[in-house]
C-alpha cells in the first residue's frame, strides 16, 4: 500500500499510521485481559464476492439476505480511515459489521485468499465444518498434485 510508518496498535506502536486499531465497539463489562469483541455478531456479506459462494448467497434467487451470524474472539479490528487505501491496493471489502466495519478482505483472482476477523474454526465442528474451510479444502482438493521432495537436514 506504499505506506511506510504503517503499523498495528497490537504492537504497541508509536507510528501515526496505524492500519489495524483496537474494536472501536467493544463489548460492554469486559475484564482487563478479556477480548473485546467475542461471542456471535451479525456479519453482511457482499454478494457476488467468494464468501458469498461459500455461503450459497451467490444467486439471486437465494432466500438469504446476506446476513449471518460468525464467532468473534479478538481486540483489533481494520482501521476505518484505511478502508479506501486496502481498496485502491486491489483488495476487496466482502463482509462488514453491523455499522459497517470491515469483518472481511479477500484478494480477487486470487486462488484462495480470505482474512476475517471473525474465527470460522470456533463454530466449526467435525459434524459441520463451517462454510470457510470446506471452501479451502475443495480448493485444495482442485489443485493438481505436485510431488515435492523435502531435504530434511539431520540433527547435529
Amino acid at each position: 500500500m506504499g505506506i511506510a510508518e504503517a503499523d498495528s496498535a497490537e504492537h504497541g506502536s508509536p507510528s501515526k499510521e496505524l492500519l489495524i486499531t483496537p474494536v472501536a465497539c467493544p463489548m460492554p463489562d469486559r475484564s482487563a485481559g478479556d477480548p473485546k469483541l467475542s461471542g456471535r455478531s451479525s456479519v453482511r456479506i457482499e454478494r457476488g464476492s467468494r464468501l458469498a459462494r461459500l455461503y450459497g448467497l451467490a444467486n439471486g434467487s437465494s432466500p438469504c439476505t446476506g446476513e449471518i451470524e460468525e464467532e468473534y474472539c479478538c481486540n483489533y479490528e481494520v482501521n476505518p480511515d484505511y478502508r479506501r487505501e486496502f481498496e485502491q491496493a486491489g483488495l476487496s471489502i466482502t463482509a462488514t459489521g453491523d455499522t459497517g466495519e470491515v469483518r472481511a478482505i479477500e484478494i480477487p483472482g486470487h486462488r484462495f485468499y480470505i482474512a476475517t476477523l471473525f474465527q470460522p474454526q470456533l463454530s466449526s465442528t467435525h459434524e459441520t465444518p463451517h462454510p470457510i474451510v470446506l471452501g479451502f479444502l475443495a480448493r485444495l482438493r482442485s489443485r493438481p498434485r505436485r510431488r515435492r521432495l523435502i531435504k530434511l537436514r539431520p540433527w547435529l
